[in-house]
C-alpha cells in the first residue's frame, strides 16, 4: 500500500475513535501565575494557543523524571515546531524550595527550556487540571481540548505519535518527520534499582528513610548514634541532626549520614538555610573517597578528597559508577544547616541527562 494514503488511513482511524470520547476542555489558566518567557512572548492563556497542538510538562525542578523527560520533549520541540506544535512548562513545587519563582526561573534556564514556562506558586493550575504526580503531560488539540494524558516518565512513542496525528491535520508534512526510536529504559536488562527514598518524615507518619532507632522527632535536634549499617534505601545518622517533614538538617559539628543502594548511579535533593553560604559537604563510598571514575558531575575534589558545595537548593548529581551495584554512600557536611531531603537513582540506560 502506498505509504501516503496508509498514513491518511491511520489518520482518520484515529480521529474517528477520538470522536467517540467525551472532549475535555483544558481549563484556562490561572491569574495567580508566575509565568517565565523563555524564549519569547507566550501567549498566557489556553485560549491563546487555538490552532496548534500543545503540550502541557507539568513538572518540579528536583523531579529525576521530569529532568530526564527534559532531552526528549525538547527533539519533539525541535522537530514538530515549525509545524504548529508547542510547549508549555507548568511547574509545581514539591518541596518549599520549589515555591520561589527565582529558583524556578534558575532551574528554567539551568535545563535550557526552549518554551514558556509558568510557576504556578498556588497550585491552582495543578488541582483545576486534576494532576496527581510529577511528571504529568497533557495533550491539547487546535480546538483546546485534552486528547492525551501520560502521568510519569512513560509512553513516550504512542505521545509522539498522538502528536503527529493531530499536526497532520493542517499539516500532512508533518507525517514525514522520523519518529524517535523505540527506547525502554525500564527492562529488567537496564537494572532495577533502589526506590526513590524520602529522608524526611515522609507523610508525617514515619515513612521516611531514617532508621535509627530513635525515629523522628519533627522540629527538634535529636543526637543519633549509627547503630548498624542501613538497609537498602534506608539512610543510619550520627551526630545532631533535625527532623522535618521535608528532610533532615544538620546541626552540629561531626555529622555523618550513611545511606545504602543499588544502582548505577547517585542523586540527591540538598539544600542550605542561606544559599549565600554554602556548605562542603564530604562524600565517601563504601571504604573511601569517591574515585574520579565514580563521581557525578557536580563532585569536586581537594587533598581530603571528594565533595560537593551546597548553595542552589536543588538535585546533585553524586556518583556516577562504572557499573550497576550495591554501596553504601556517606555523607558528612562540614558545617550547619544542610537538609538533605531525597536520594533517586540511575540504572545502566539512565545516565545521559
Amino acid at each position: 500500500m502506498n505509504r501516503k494514503l496508509l498514513d491518511v488511513l491511520v489518520l482518520v482511524v484515529l480521529l474517528t475513535v477520538a470522536a467517540w470520547t467525551q472532549p475535555i476542555k483544558a481549563p484556562e489558566f490561572n491569574s495567580d501565575a508566575v509565568w517565565i518567557d523563555t524564549g519569547g512572548k507566550a501567549p498566557h492563556s489556553i485560549k491563546g494557543y487555538r490552532g496548534h497542538v500543545l503540550l502541557l510538562d507539568f513538572w518540579e525542578y528536583t523531579c529525576i523524571n521530569c529532568i530526564r523527560d527534559f532531552a526528549v520533549l525538547k527533539r519533539w520541540y525541535d522537530k514538530y515546531h515549525a509545524y504548529g506544535f508547542e510547549v508549555v512548562g507548568v511547574h509545581f513545587g514539591e518541596f518549599p524550595m520549589g515555591f520561589s519563582v527565582d529558583n524556578v526561573r534558575m532551574a528554567a534556564r539551568r535545563f535550557q527550556l526552549p518554551w514558556p514556562v509558568v510557576a504556578d506558586l498556588n497550585g491552582s493550575i495543578w488541582t483545576s487540571y486534576k494532576c496527581q504526580s510529577w511528571p504529568t503531560r497533557d495533550l491539547v488539540d487546535a480546538s483546546g481540548d485534552i486528547v492525551t494524558r501520560v502521568e510519569g516518565e512513560t509512553g513516550n512513542r504512542a505521545l509522539e505519535e498522538r502528536i503527529r496525528v493531530l499536526l497532520m491535520i493542517a499539516h500532512p508534512e508533518a507525517g514525514n518527520v522520523p519518529l524517535d526510536p523505540p527506547e525502554d529504559a525500564f527492562t529488567p536488562q537496564c537494572g532495577v534499582t533502589t526506590q526513590e527514598a524520602y529522608v524526611g518524615n515522609y507523610l508525617g507518619s514515619g515513612h521516611g528513610a531514617l532508621e535509627n532507632s530513635k525515629g523522628y522527632h519533627d522540629g527538634s535536634v535529636t543526637e543519633y548514634k549509627a547503630e548498624h549499617e542501613p538497609s537498602d534505601g534506608r539512610v543510619m545518622f550520627s551526630g545532631k541532626w533535625r527532623t522535618d517533614r521535608e528532610g533532615v538538617t544538620s546541626a552540629g559539628s561531626q555529622d555523618e549520614a550513611v545511606h545504602r543502594y543499588h544502582a548505577r548511579s547517585v542523586y540527591a535533593v540538598l539544600s542550605v538555610e542561606n544559599p549565600k553560604k554554602p556548605v562542603r559537604v564530604y562524600l565517601k563510598q563504601d571504604d573511601g573517597s569517591l574515585k574520579q571514575n565514580e563521581a557525578g558531575v557536580d563532585v569536586r575534589f581537594d587533598s581530603l578528597g571528594s565533595y560537593v558545595d551546597v548553595s542552589e537548593p536543588r538535585m546533585y548529581y553524586l556518583v556516577q559508577n562504572p557499573s550497576f551495584g550495591s554501596h553504601l554512600l556517606t555523607l558528612e557536611p562540614q558545617g550547619k544547616n544542610l537538609t538533605l531531603h531525597s536520594f533517586t537513582y540511575g540504572n545502566d540506560c539512565q545516565q545521559k541527562f
